[in-house]
């Protein structure tokens, strides 16, 4: 499946083969692998995205773009400090599951700014809301 949002093409694609890191491990097997092509610089990203267990695939424009959405959320948050995102989405800062969440989220921030230096991220959520 595929959507265009602004300048970014975005392709899913459902592999049910990676159960999401949440949970017992034996819940959600609903894996995509979302790729994210900037069409001005022409660089790309991908990420991993799990959809629900009672939509388990992305079969939509809108499945896509909200996936997308996600991750820019998450790039959001890693752009904060280790104490704000603690703080933020109510973790301890001696947990080491919200170090790797950060980490993660630091992750996706250096993805999307590789793919889209010099663009304004919240401007961009911002122009999301009818997805999200």
């Amino acid at each position: 499946m595929r959507a265009q949002f602004t300048t970014f093409i975005i392709t899913a694609t459902y592999t049910g083969s990676k159960c999401a890191p949440w949970g017992n491990g034996r819940e959600n097997w609903n894996h995509h692998t979302v790729t994210v092509r900037n069409t001005e610089t022409g660089k790309k990203t991908s990420f991993d995205f799990w959809a629900s267990i009672a939509h388990p695939e992305l079969d939509s424009e809108y499945d896509i773009i909200n996936a997308f959405y996600c991750f820019l959320s998450d790039a959001c948050s890693g752009s904060e400090s280790f104490e704000d995102f603690c703080s933020e989405y109510g973790y301890d800062t001696d947990s080491r599951t919200a170090e790797r969440t950060w980490k993660a989220c630091k992750r996706a921030a250096a993805k999307f700014e590789r793919i889209a230096p010099n663009t304004d991220i919240y401007e961009l959520i911002n122009s999301m809301e009818e997805y999200a």
